[in-house]
């Protein structure tokens, strides 16, 4: 009866959990970072945690000197720690620099880890690495910094160095979906939000995080509706490659489906081609995002 009424109070909160996630997984500059609860989302989600654990895996650490930005509650660092010769743990929530500090302490860590706490875009390493890690991934790389710190971090890796992750597609579907007062856009959280889909998944865009350098995306694809109808949001999905073979794209909670609202609604016929034409930045948010049809620019 216990798991019957918990199941009963998720049913009747669908929508204000929808907005709950939202919030949750949005990055605030003001507090360094994400609440609480988005570590907890984070640790107990077992296919981002494992795709990384894959990666790691299969990738020799031993004896071997890596970079960590955004380290949170140490989550991935704990998976390789243990191995490697060195690592610079980087994080700039001030929420967790005892945590941090206090764990390190407590598995023995201390000897081979220098911590730098503050923002990742300044950091100087004093010596090139082997690898670099970073999770801060949101759909679109829309939120966060990934691109960004990856950047900025890359002149420190070495020659033959390896990142994690490696690469991102972002893609697109047309849809027609509901959206309340002051929202553009929200994450799918359980399959009671997901919205009324009119095409296939066409390929927005792809980050090699290797090479990216642009933050600013402005590109245009064609698809060709399957149903007819009124077009006023497009779903949005990340297909993640930690490693190559090892795989994340995305959950309900982290990375998750989302939905954003077109700049202006557009009937669509089936069968017949239209263009969709994105514009946004890495590391803002999807509410600065455009999304629109239209013809060839």
């Amino acid at each position: 009866m216990q798991n019957h009424h918990f199941f009963a109070q998720i049913v009747q909160q669908y929508d204000h959990l929808k907005y709950a996630l939202l919030e949750a997984q949005t990055f605030h500059p003001g507090h360094y970072g994400f609440p609480a609860i988005y570590y907890d989302i984070m640790e107990a989600d077992p296919l981002r945690i494992g795709a990384f654990k894959r990666a790691f895996d299969e990738h020799d650490f031993e004896n071997k000197t890596v970079c960590e930005a955004g380290v949170g509650r140490l989550a991935l660092s704990r998976l390789y720690l243990p191995k490697v010769k060195k690592a610079y743990l980087i994080e700039s929530n001030p929420a967790l620099f005892d945590f941090i500090k206090t764990e390190i302490a407590k598995n023995g860590w201390a000897n081979k880890v220098e911590l730098i706490f503050g923002d990742a875009l300044l950091v100087e390493l004093p010596e090139p690495v082997d690898c670099i890690i970073g999770e801060m991934m949101s759909i679109f790389c829309a939120n966060e910094y990934q691109v960004q710190v990856f950047r900025h971090l890359r002149q420190y890796l070495k020659t033959d160095g390896r990142l994690f992750p490696q690469k991102i597609i972002n893609l697109a579907q047309l849809a027609h979906a509901s959206f309340e007062e002051g929202h553009q856009h929200y994450p799918i959280c359980f399959a009671h939000h997901l919205p009324e889909l009119l095409s296939t998944q066409q390929v927005v865009n792809s980050l090699d995080f290797y090479e990216v350098e642009e933050t600013v995306v402005k590109t245009s694809i064609p698809i060709v509706p399957l149903l007819s109808g009124e077009v006023n949001a497009v779903f949005l999905q990340s297909f993640v490659q930690v490693a190559e073979g090892c795989n994340f794209t995305g959950t309900d909670s982290l990375m998750p489906p989302t939905v954003c609202q077109l700049a202006q609604a557009t009937h669509v016929k089936a069968g017949v081609e239209v263009r969709l034409h994105c514009e946004f930045e890495y590391g803002t948010s999807l509410d600065e995002a455009r999304f629109w049809i239209g013809p060839q620019l």
